[in-house]
């Protein structure tokens, strides 16, 4: 082989050698970035995770002795997470992202999650329609259009208390639910109670509860306040009897029965009502 052929093999063998020694240390290169970028993206996961549970735990602990109410937190930022609440825990509470509101659920060991909810409250009143019309056919619509009574409750009213009412004498269609009770003024709620579960454990279609109800409440006569009182309990326990879940295992809370925080205002009652249809009515058939 002639001189000029090694010198240019020689050339080639270093060429090659320099190619696989850079090549190499581009390799190291890209490996060491890579275990550098992976490192990083741990390290700000785990400060996201880290702020996320302060912000967490923080909250539940600010609103520890109302911390039933959590529920309705997550109902009034699935409902409308821009309404400025006059509760101040509901509106801080929207203000929180979706990953936050979840851990705060999560930590309340509530199997409740925030979540895009497209129309809510139609949604909602048309199923405790539906419970109701399906139920006791001959009755009359429970609510008005669309719901807006029970609407109104937070739209018109949301800081107002909820108006201490006691109902009279009940009218003759309501006999058979008549408790055992000498009291001429019972509780707002008895009759509602009395009549919706005892209705929806009959067997008789030919009942018809809501107007009878109606007329015990003076439902068209009284003051729009009222009304929206009435509309909104009637929802909450027509979704309460109405439900066929009674096998579901799974706890979205309680509100207002939970450790001593109470339902006060109307904004609370709406809240507690669209609570009570979407847990009992929506949820359990979205599987």
């Amino acid at each position: 082989m002639k001189f000029n052929e090694w010198a240019e093999l020689i050339c080639a063998v270093i060429s090659l050698l320099v190619i696989a020694i850079i090549g190499m240390k581009q390799y190291c290169q890209s490996k060491r970035m890579e275990e550098f970028e992976r490192r990083q993206d741990e390290r700000d996961e785990r400060r996201h995770a880290e702020g996320n549970k302060a912000q967490a735990v923080e909250f539940i602990s600010k609103y520890y002795t109302d911390r039933g109410l959590i529920p309705l937190c997550a109902v009034a930022a699935m409902y409308n997470d821009l309404f400025h609440y006059s509760r101040k825990m509901y509106w801080e509470f929207c203000c929180l992202v979706p990953e936050v509101q979840n851990l705060i659920l999560k930590y309340c060991d509530l199997d409740l999650r925030v979540r895009k909810e497209n129309d809510l409250f139609v949604r909602c009143i048309a199923a405790v329609e539906a419970a109701l019309r399906d139920r006791f056919p001959k009755d009359e619509p429970a609510f008005y259009d669309d719901g807006k009574y029970v609407l109104r409750s937070l739209d018109r009213y949301a800081g107002e208390k909820i108006p201490a009412v006691r109902i009279g004498n009940l009218p003759k269609c309501l006999d058979a639910y008549r408790p055992i009770s000498d009291s001429r003024t019972p509780e707002y709620n008895l009759f509602i109670i009395e009549v919706l579960s005892r209705a929806f454990e009959s067997q008789d279609a030919s009942l018809t509860p809501i107007s009878c109800l109606e007329k015990a409440y003076c439902f068209e006569s009284s003051p729009e306040i009222e009304a929206c009182r009435f509309a909104s309990t009637v929802a909450f326990y027509a979704a309460t009897y109405g439900s066929c879940d009674e096998a579901n295992n799974r706890y979205y809370g309680c509100p207002g029965g939970f450790d001593g925080e109470r339902i006060e205002t109307m904004e609370d009652l709406f809240l507690l009502t669209v609570f009570q249809i979407y847990t009992k009515l929506l949820l359990p058939n979205e599987g």
